[in-house]
């Protein structure tokens, strides 16, 4: 298999020399090796077809429906032979009407060419811009105008096989609610209109696919992509809450791209769903609740302000949270060297991104770090390879033996899934003993976080608590096995919590705990 079967599948030059390709964007990529821009703009200006009127529909299309996905661009993501209906593959469009969540399906009249007697959506062949052609069949088939109705969602082509009319048809799919439903009036094409709910489509004789392009265009996508993300980030027992977050900001950018939403209205609803189910995935890590909800705050959509536009102006809001949470670390971490001698031992707990951005400051204090296992996760491992990767000398050992290494341990760093306003910390179970042994042996106790991680005045985390399994997989009948995932720290055993902005005394946060409220209801 050459280059051409693996990524030129409907290209027309696929037969021709090899050397007709020199000029294509994807060849000098996957073929030469070249860094090349993989847009709209480096396939049409080289394309032989281009301004070839037979392929304007399919090319313009073709571009709209992949304009903004962040994905490289490929110019054969849909057969061009199929502009004008070629042989065996149609272009349709398909409109479902929504009113109070349910839908509407019509049954399709003797007199139609295709599948009489089944139920459908409004459908058409497509003449044109799909996303025109669409509100002339509604007026066609129902007499709505585009005032009586909204649209919500559009999905690019859905391929539809048809195995008995050996036919491919590319649906085109559009979600539109439905001011009054009073007002349709079904025309030749169609005898009887129905609204239902989703589910009950199953049990219909449909047009091939209908429940499949129905759920395309839908919200399902958007409820299942976040449903599964949610359960990943519940399932995430390595990773600390800034890379959640952090996640959380990548999974919402993605969504963002590949959402069917057809209105900023829209957009921002979901946008508004998917930060209410993950932010309360993880109750003990405030930053990801607060980041997304920091995120919400900053969206505001203009009126008048296209789909495009409102997609672009999310993601670079994004963008902006995720260089200031990237600012917040970096500060946090220059307030370290204030409070660690050269020369010093450390002992680090768990696992935190802010404390493995600090490893390179350590090395060149000459710093010795040890390090605790963390149990059951043994997150305290990664520490340590990581460090002594970057060049740090480090000492591994069970969380228990912590009380013995602080003998010879001149500060405790600690990361943190969450502040409480009372200064209170919330972080991998262990580091309350470990800070209450430390202050009774007189060394000084810090956790890093940021704004970002103290809980709004008078909220308190719920300490998560996950399977027994992790504990002992095997465990006898009779033994109830408790794996607590996280602790709080009291405020009387922590020495300071190191900030972007400074290292605060802990009876300090309630103050920050207020500014960062009212920063979230601004």
């Amino acid at each position: 298999m050459n280059f051409r079967d693996t990524h030129c599948v409907w290209c027309r030059q696929k037969s021709g020399p090899l050397e007709d390709c020199a000029r294509c964007p994807r060849f000098r990529k996957h073929e030469l090796g070249q860094d090349t821009p993989q847009d709209s703009e480096a396939f049409c200006s080289v394309c032989r077809n281009h301004g070839d009127e037979g392929l304007a529909t399919f090319c313009a299309t073709n571009r709209r429906l992949q304009q903004g996905s962040g994905e490289p661009f490929d110019c054969y993501k849909f057969d061009p032979d199929v502009r004008g209906g070629a042989k065996g593959q149609t272009h349709v469009v398909t409109v479902f009407l929504t009113h109070r969540d349910k839908v509407c399906l019509v049954r399709r009249s003797q007199a139609v060419g295709t599948y009489r007697g089944r139920w459908s959506g409004i459908s058409g062949y497509l003449e044109g811009d799909p996303g025109r052609h669409f509100m002339t069949e509604l007026k066609e088939e129902t007499s709505l105008a585009p005032a009586d109705y909204t649209l919500l969602r559009a999905s690019e082509p859905v391929a539809v096989e048809d195995e008995v009319q050996s036919r491919i048809w590319y649906v085109h799919p559009f979600l539109c609610e439905v001011h009054d439903p009073s007002k349709i009036r079904l025309d030749w094409e169609n005898t009887e209109l129905a609204w239902l709910s989703p589910a009950e489509m199953r049990g219909l004789d449909t047009v091939p696919g209908l429940e499949h392009v129905f759920r395309r265009v839908s919200r399902m996508p958007l409820e299942s992509e976040t449903a599964g993300f949610v359960q990943t980030m519940r399932d995430d027992r390595v990773s600390g809450a800034r890379q959640l977050a952090y996640s959380a900001l990548d999974f919402l950018g993605r969504l963002v791209r590949s959402s069917n939403a057809a209105s900023p209205a829209v957009l921002v609803d979901d946008l508004h769903y998917a930060c209410h189910e993950i932010g309360m995935a993880r109750p003990s890590m405030a930053i990801v609740s607060t980041t997304l909800e920091l995120l919400l705050r900053d969206v505001a959509i203009d009126a008048g302000t296209g789909i495009d536009q409102a997609r672009s102006g999310v993601l670079s809001l994004i963008r902006r949270h995720v260089k200031e949470m990237d600012f917040a670390m970096d500060r946090a971490v220059e307030h370290i060297d204030r409070i660690v001698p050269p020369g010093s031992t450390v002992l680090f707990h768990s696992y935190s991104s802010s404390l493995v951005h600090a490893l390179p400051l350590l090395r060149d204090k000459g710093c010795t770090l040890v390090v605790t296992e963390s149990r059951p996760g043994f997150e305290g491992r990664t520490v340590a390879r990581v460090a002594q990767d970057m060049g740090v000398k480090v000492r591994l050992v069970t969380d228990a033996a912590a009380g013995i290494e602080l003998r010879g341990v001149h500060v405790v760093l600690m990361g943190s899934d969450s502040v409480e306003a009372d200064g209170s910390v919330i972080n991998k179970t262990g580091s309350s003993l470990i800070a209450m042994a430390a202050h009774g042996m007189g060394v000084k106790v810090y956790f890093v976080s940021e704004l970002r991680k103290i809980r709004a005045e008078g909220s308190r985390a719920e300490l998560e608590e996950y399977g027994p399994e992790e504990v002992w997989e095997t465990a006898p009948a009779g033994v109830e096995v408790g794996n607590v995932y996280f602790d709080r720290t009291a405020p009387e055993f922590i020495t300071g919590i190191i900030l972007e902005e400074g290292i605060a005394a802990p009876e300090a946060i309630r103050e920050k705990a207020l500014f960062m409220t009212e920063r979230g209801r601004a």
